[in-house]
């Protein structure tokens, strides 16, 4: 059984199962943006939007996983002074997962990426019935022993205009288009 095999086993919500995971299939490359591409300054408020359920911030706690019940028990989250469920503090990433497919900010999906860190700055609660969008703005990119470093600024709101959180998503990425194919090949990309 193939990696997309095994993890259909846990797509339970109705954006699980539509969710593109196979970030290595070439149609999908072809609308990524990279590392060589990425303008900063450059704004976008990405056209998608996401209608929060309770099945999606329940899935995505569990497959964290964290069973405080706050994040799966309404009744629960409410004897804690909440006002129903509680998203995980990490949701924003399976928001941004789900909405950047291609153009500006999809870099989030690149193969062969690597997360040395990011500042989440959350404001207001993100709760089952919100309608989220992002704005993204490239914020900088550098070359650091022969590594290619970006860094974005995310900023979720709600359907009211509410700014939820603000996060600044720190990826190395291949340089290019080319290295990103060459990594899909298994051949080494990095001139480092």
């Amino acid at each position: 059984m193939g990696y997309l095999e095994e993890m259909a086993k846990y797509q339970k919500t109705e954006k699980q199962k539509i969710f593109g995971a196979d970030f290595l299939e070439r149609e999908q490359i072809d609308d990524y943006e990279f590392w060589d591409e990425i303008e900063i300054g450059k704004e976008t408020v990405v056209p998608l939007k996401f209608e929060v359920k309770a099945e999606d911030m329940m899935a995505y706690a569990e497959g964290v996983p964290d069973d405080n019940p706050v994040f799966y028990d309404e009744e629960y989250a409410r004897k804690c002074g909440h006002d129903g469920l509680v998203a995980h503090p990490l949701f924003g990433t399976q928001v941004a997962f789900f909405l950047l497919r291609k153009g500006h900010g999809s870099w989030i999906r690149t193969p062969g990426a690597r997360n040395p860190g990011q500042i989440l700055e959350w404001y207001d609660p993100i709760r089952v019935g919100d309608v989220l969008t992002v704005k993204l703005t490239g914020y900088d990119k550098w070359v650091k022993r022969g590594k290619y470093y970006m860094r974005y600024l995310t900023e979720t709101y709600d359907q009211n205009g509410t700014l939820k959180g603000r996060g600044y998503a720190t990826l190395i990425l291949p340089k290019s288009r080319e290295d990103v194919l060459k990594f899909v090949k298994g051949e080494h990309a990095l001139e480092a």
